[in-house]
């Protein structure tokens, strides 16, 4: 059973009951103490006036030796309303005088021994059993009773006077009294302290339940809550600090939400699937669209479930044995790997993706923690948009090389249709046939220029290198992509030096580097334009520049234009990224480089540069360097 702590009304009630009863019972018993002192010195005071008088009318009728009357005034004193006893005592203790007979001659030595010469005492006592206030007044020796009583040194005292007051009265008034001032005061510190609890109410406990409430709404997601200011005091000031508070942190949170969807819109708008995972309990913390999409699930599903659940559909983790996880592979912060995963969709089927793991060290607010992130691109659908653009520059391709073969067919038809006719009409003149067969002849070496520069772009690689001769290399490659210029308006311009130049190279691979740039120069002039491709020879280096005049490209965009994946064509069309950066593989491979210059609407120019044949042939005859 859960343990409540009180409110602080119900601890602020039990606390002034308690100060009420503790300071009521408190004033009582000093009351109660104070009023019987007061009244014991009241009573004392008289008695002490009755015994001045008694002592006079004693000390009178010693000196005229009137023991009857003394007698007689004693008995007549014991009449009283109030007075128990009277009693007169010799010095040794000896009753004398009393106002019950049967007391005569008693020895009361106590009172004697406490008093022999002392001054007067009035307390409370038990005499019989009966309580009673009793007044002792030593009566001292003086000159005149000298002749009776011997000398003032040697007798101090001529007497003792008792007299015992019933105590019951007294108590019962004193009780009676006390009660009375008890109750009053009672009245009075309960009217105290109700005023004191409603003023703590109004002033305290109201404005503390009012900033209870507020800091409740305020955890429970209600940050337009305020606390009420009911005056201008501490509590007040406090309530308006916690406003401001609670201000500033409404602030903190719309901020920090605004945050939130920024970085979720950035994540979604990326192409790739994106996650990241706490590395302590392979929770996914953050997911994007684009991953939800590969595992066919939406993001709430996603996010706050195990890493391999997600992805995988699996219950338990994947086995670090069987499968490159990053999770258990990235060991140290800053650790990164590319890896192949099939990940399981919703309705079943897998998803190859390729994922690129990073690990990073984050404060998530209660210490330094370990994340994964991890970027999946979905295999299938680059191979789809691969795929889609290969098939166009195909066709396209194949255009230009169907429009190169077309023409020559023809005219070969027109001379074989020549040729049967006169044939057929008797009329078959040998110079002119001879003229038709030299004219078919020709065509059909055009035809086999356009078959043989299309073989040498499909040979596959091999193992050596050898000299290719850059200028055919080139000049046949414009060629193959000369229909596809005219169909986009592109003036095509080729300047080659006279001598040949050589490079150690596979042909089939040239050729490639200059196709993937002389088709990205046509995408970059969608509305049409120029195109320059030349060569020459510099420092030991071929070098083939390929000009447009194009769109050009944006300064931040220079610096990923060779990554892979990366795409940004002016006409529109989503390529796959690959082709500048198989360019770039090709000439690190061959030892070379490639260079470019561009800006917006500028055109753009990428240099090549590939060693010299002659580097490895030294004792071969050197070119004359031509520069344009």
């Amino acid at each position: 059973m859960s343990h409540v702590d009180p409110s602080l009304r119900q601890r602020l009630s039990a606390a002034i009951v308690l100060v009420a009863g503790v300071a009521s019972l408190l004033f009582g018993a000093s009351f109660w103490l104070l009023y019987r002192q007061q009244l014991e010195a009241e009573r004392a005071e008289a008695s002490l006036h009755v015994n001045r008088t008694l002592q006079a009318a004693w000390e009178n009728a010693m000196l005229k030796r009137d023991i009857p009357g003394l007698r007689d005034i004693v008995a007549r004193l014991g009449e009283l309303p109030g007075i128990r006893d009277v009693m007169i005592l010799a010095p040794q203790g000896e009753v004398r005088f009393a106002s019950d007979p049967r007391k005569l001659g008693l020895q009361l030595p106590s009172i004697a021994q406490a008093h022999p010469a002392g001054q007067p005492v009035t307390r409370f006592e038990l005499v019989h059993g009966a309580e009673v206030l009793r007044s002792i007044n030593p009566v001292p020796n003086r000159t005149p009773c000298t002749p009776c009583h011997g000398a003032v040194e040697k007798n101090p005292v001529n007497g003792i006077l008792v007299i015992d007051y019933d105590a019951a009265p007294i108590r019962a008034q004193a009780r009676k009294s006390a009660w009375l001032w008890a109750a009053a005061g009672v009245l009075v510190v309960l009217l105290t302290l109700t005023t004191l609890w409603f003023v703590l109410r109004r002033h305290v406990v109201r404005p503390l339940l009012s900033l209870e409430r507020t800091a409740q709404a305020l955890a429970s997601g209600d940050l337009a809550a305020r606390a009420e200011k009911s005056a201008d005091d501490e509590i007040g000031r406090l309530a308006e600090a916690f406003n401001q508070m609670a201000e500033k942190l409404s602030a903190q949170m719309r901020r920090l939400l605004l945050q939130q969807h920024y970085l979720q819109g950035v994540l979604d708008g990326l192409p790739d699937g994106v996650r990241v995972i706490r590395l302590a309990d392979k929770r996914v913390v953050l997911a994007n669209q684009a991953f939800c999409q590969q595992v066919g699930r939406s993001l709430t599903e996603v996010v706050g479930q195990a890493c391999h659940l997600a992805s995988h559909g699996k219950a338990e983790p994947c086995i670090p044995t069987l499968v490159v996880c990053p999770l258990e592979a990235l060991k140290a912060p800053g650790a990164r790997l590319k890896t192949m995963h099939r990940h399981r969709h919703r309705d079943g089927h897998e998803v190859p993706v390729e994922v690129h793991a990073a690990r990073i060290e984050l404060d998530d607010g209660a210490g330094p923690a370990a994340y994964v992130i991890e970027v999946m691109r979905d295999l299938r659908e680059a191979v789809r948009i691969s795929q889609e653009q290969r098939l166009s520059e195909l066709g396209l391709l194949a255009a230009g090389v169907a429009h190169e073969i077309h023409n020559p067919l023809a005219s070969m038809r027109l001379g074989v249709q020549s040729l049967q006719r006169e044939a057929a009409a008797g009329r078959l003149d040998p110079v002119r046939a001879a003229e038709y067969l030299a004219l078919i002849d020709q065509e059909i070496d055009q035809c086999l220029a356009v078959t043989r520069r299309l073989l040498l772009l499909a040979r596959p690689p091999s193992q050596t290198l050898q000299p290719v001769v850059v200028n055919d290399a080139l000049r046949d490659t414009v060629q193959l992509l000369e229909y596809d210029a005219q169909t986009r308006g592109i003036r095509q311009h080729l300047t080659l030096p006279a001598e040949p130049l050589r490079v150690l190279a596979e042909e089939a691979e040239i050729r490639m580097i200059f196709l993937n740039l002389i088709q990205n120069a046509h995408h970059a002039m969608p509305a049409g334009g120029e195109l320059h491709a030349s060569a020459w020879q510099e420092n030991g280096a071929v070098v083939v520049e390929i000009r447009d005049t194009g769109v050009g490209i944006e300064p931040h965009c220079l610096p990923r234009i060779f990554d892979p994946f990366y795409s940004k064509r002016a006409d529109g069309v989503h390529g796959t990224g690959l082709g500048l950066t198989i360019v770039k593989s090709c000439l690190e491979r061959l030892q070379g480089s490639i260079g470019v210059d561009s800006a917006p609407h500028r055109g753009s120019a990428f240099t090549v540069r590939l060693p010299s044949a002659e580097k490895a042939f030294p004792h071969a005859p050197q070119d004359t360097p031509h520069r344009r």
